[in-house]
């Protein structure tokens, strides 16, 4: 592998990684890829640029795949290095496309539903992604676990 090549890994790893953390998946970049394709109408109308960003992403993506089961990416050039930085630190500042967009469309729902007691709770992008999936193993094993606890702790108090 070329020092390009490596660079270009280690911050498409980098990426993944805070892809499978927003969406709690093992897919990463795919899942965002397949979020931005689930809000494409949308995404279209409200974020300059929607299209190419999504086709970088994938363009991106396949580069990545390139490296890691060819033999390399001889079309890999120093400018996709610099797009995967700049969409690196956009997610960061939560200024990616679908995170912008998902913001807009929370903010304007929100906007129709405040009442004069503008006390409800506000939740971030990603938290409206991650309540539409359903728990994994982990998770349902924890809750079993903290129903068993409070449940001897009640059948206790009453022994």
């Amino acid at each position: 592998m070329t020092k390009l090549e490596i660079e270009f890994f280690e911050e498409y790893r980098a990426v993944d990684i805070i892809c499978k953390d927003m969406f709690q998946t093992e897919k990463g970049v795919t899942e965002y890829i397949e979020q931005m394709e689930r809000y494409d109408s949308q995404g279209f109308r409200q974020i300059d640029n929607w299209n190419a960003k999504y086709k970088m992403l994938k363009h991106l993506r396949w580069l990545r795949n390139q490296i890691a089961h060819e033999a390399g990416a001889p079309e890999l050039e120093q400018n996709d290095l610099i797009e995967l930085q700049r969409f690196h630190k956009q997610l960061l500042k939560q200024m990616d496309p679908l995170t912008v967009l998902l913001k807009s469309m929370s903010g304007k729902k929100s906007s129709k539903k405040r009442t004069s007691s503008q006390k409800s709770a506000k939740y971030s992008t990603m938290d409206i992604e991650v309540h539409n999936k359903s728990f994994g193993k982990s998770e349902i094993w924890y809750l079993v676990i903290v129903l068993l606890i409070v449940g001897l702790y009640f059948l206790m108090k009453l022994l």
